[in-house]
């Protein structure tokens, strides 16, 4: 049965152990693993750099992972600084209330005891505000800036100097990928079928670049089809290890037993790279299971926190991937701080026109608009982002969504007026 179904059949700890060791092993890498290296804090880049450093002799990417990591990085690093923005808003909302809020109360002469027990309230918390804001600063000037020096990048451009796939020779090529994967896509053959969404939104769906024109939706299935080239070209690898923080179904089989179980990559990638290519052993990791596994196949130090770091950022996109509707992504038990970085790092799921139409929805509901009100960042950052107004005004969702939240806000001060004597 192996042999004629090896697409089935995962690897044993024994073989994934010698294919680490072997030097004929390919180690790729997906633009999204790259990116969020962005987001993790710094120790944990540095025990991926430690990693990368024991295999770079065997690290790889094909070209599309490099250029949708050049076209995406600077929105990357342009939200993930924005964190400290936040933090500059919530911390200056904390002061106008001290300085403007509370002297309205009049303690002074109501209560002149719990007034000067406030005024040293408002002492102490303004020194630790002082604290806090170098703490803050300490580390916004670590984080690289649009237009200022990325050690990130430099350290992938060491790396992967000479390590990545040719550029497509013409349109041709890529159109043909097109082509095949309009069918794959209607059978749902992965890799990147689940990435149909990004067509709804014709402003993007395509770009351009060296002459080049893509359709976004593709991107998986391009990266898939020049890893294949690569494999192909060169005989002597019977081993892949590929690296993706894409948690959607068209890499990886996903079971529900008693919970959500990500059981490996596809039967299919296995078979396909097996039969085009002839490699023996296909395996997918998270970012956090290739640390894992870096440190117990390769001996590598590797810190706890850093595992823990990226998973808690893997297992938020899976469950934004999961949930269709937005609602019930924020009923979950993941907090609200975690799904707001991962969809303001996912932009492409932010801008899908689904999601814009269900966050309108969303906002639509009391219950929500308290939840939003009170987690003013999340708020500000889905539900007042000027790429989703844009949107949600061309469907007039935006219009009917303020309609709604007015006549509410009207119904509540109604109820509240007293009744007629």
């Amino acid at each position: 049965m192996k042999k004629a179904f090896p697409g089935f059949y995962s690897p044993s700890e024994e073989e994934l152990k010698k294919a680490w060791m072997d030097e004929n092993t390919l180690f790729v890498f997906d633009s999204n693993t790259l990116l969020n290296l962005y987001g993790y804090a710094k120790q944990t880049r540095e025990d991926f750099f430690s990693i990368l450093e024991v295999i770079k002799e065997r690290i790889w990417i094909p070209y599309h992972v490099g250029l949708e990591y050049q076209r995406r990085r600077l929105n990357v690093v342009k939200n993930e600084k924005a964190v400290f923005r936040n933090i500059d808003g919530l911390l200056e909302q904390i002061e106008k209330i001290l300085d403007n809020e509370f002297p309205k109360l009049g303690l002074g002469q109501r209560f002149p005891k719990l007034h000067e027990n406030t005024n040293k309230l408002h002492e102490d918390i303004k020194k630790s505000l002082s604290n806090y804001k170098k703490s803050v600063t300490h580390w916004d000037d670590k984080q690289p800036c649009v237009i200022g020096h990325d050690d990130i990048r430099d350290k992938l451009n060491s790396f992967f100097d000479n390590k990545i796939g040719p550029p497509p020779c013409n349109q041709e090529e890529i159109d043909q990928i097109a082509k095949e994967g309009v069918l794959r896509y209607e059978n749902e053959t992965p890799p990147g079928y689940k990435d149909k969404v990004k067509d709804k939104d014709l402003e993007s769906s395509t770009y351009e670049y060296a002459g080049i024109s893509y359709e976004r939706k593709y991107g998986d299935l391009i990266i898939w089809k020049q890893l294949l080239k690569k494999v192909s070209d060169e005989n002597e690898i019977k081993a892949v290890i590929f690296v993706t923080d894409d948690a959607k179904e068209d890499w990886w089989y996903i079971l529900e037993s008693r919970g959500e179980k990500t059981i490996g990559p596809r039967a299919e990638l296995r078979e396909e790279i097996a039969n085009e290519a002839g490699v023996k052993i296909f395996n997918i990791y998270n970012t956090s299971g290739f640390l894992e596994a870096g440190e117990q196949l390769l001996e590598v130090k590797v810190n706890d926190e850093s595992i823990t770091d990226a998973d808690r950022s893997f297992n938020a996109t899976k469950h934004i991937n999961s949930f269709p509707n937005l609602g019930d992504l924020f009923k979950t038990d993941i907090s609200l701080e975690i799904i707001n970085r991962e969809l303001i790092k996912n932009q492409e799921l932010i801008n899908s026109l689904d999601y814009n139409r269900q966050l309108s929805e969303l906002l639509q509901t009391s219950s929500w608009m308290d939840e939003m009100h009170k987690n003013q960042i999340l708020f500000d950052k889905l539900g007042l982002s000027s790429d989703v107004i844009k949107k949600l005004e061309s469907q007039k969702y935006f219009t009917e969504m303020l309609k709604i939240r007015k006549r509410k806000s009207q119904d509540k001060n109604d109820d509240l007026e007293p009744e007629p004597v």
